[in-house]
């Protein structure tokens, strides 16, 4: 599995020839966004494939945030397109956006958690809320795994002012 991370004010490096061969599951062309006077984003070019994981870092102010927004629907470009399998974002109908906005997980370093309930019902939260087809033993092994891929073990049951940073 390859990886790219990325500043959010910076442009995304040009494909190379074994990124030809794949369709994008998400693209961001020439994506530009500003606030009154502060322009946020200046042009962003993102490209991500199946098989990456893409990560997008900077300072506090630089537009991660409003990137991700931009990503799922919740803002709207000054300029430029976002493509979720070749689909358009912001012509997609409502009930297409939320279908699109369900494969995203954002999280805040701050103030993300609930301070009341453990690791393990934080994250099983959204399952919970927006899956409610899934079984609890469903519910049990995604939240098992997905701390099992970030390589959190035995934190399912602590709360989050028991963690680090």
């Amino acid at each position: 599995m390859g990886s790219r991370v990325m500043g959010a004010s910076q442009t995304a490096e040009k494909r190379n020839d074994q990124d030809q061969g794949r369709p994008p599951i998400l693209e961001v062309c020439g994506l530009y966004k500003s606030f009154g006077p502060d322009q946020v984003l200046r042009g962003i070019d993102l490209r991500i494939e199946t098989g990456l994981t893409t990560v997008i870092i900077g300072g506090s102010g630089s537009g991660k945030s409003v990137l991700i927004k931009h990503l799922i629907g919740l803002l709207r470009p000054d300029r430029g397109e976002v493509f979720f399998h070749g689909e358009d974002v912001f012509s997609m109908p409502r009930q297409a956006l939320l279908g699109v906005r369900s494969k995203f997980g954002m999280l805040f370093q701050n103030s993300a958690l609930f301070d009341s309930m453990t690791v393990f019902d934080n994250i099983a939260f959204p399952l919970r809320e927006h899956q409610r087809s899934m079984s609890p033993s469903a519910i049990r092994d995604t939240v098992l795994e997905s701390l099992h891929e970030l390589n959190l073990y035995d934190v399912e049951q602590k709360f989050p002012a028991e963690l680090s940073g």
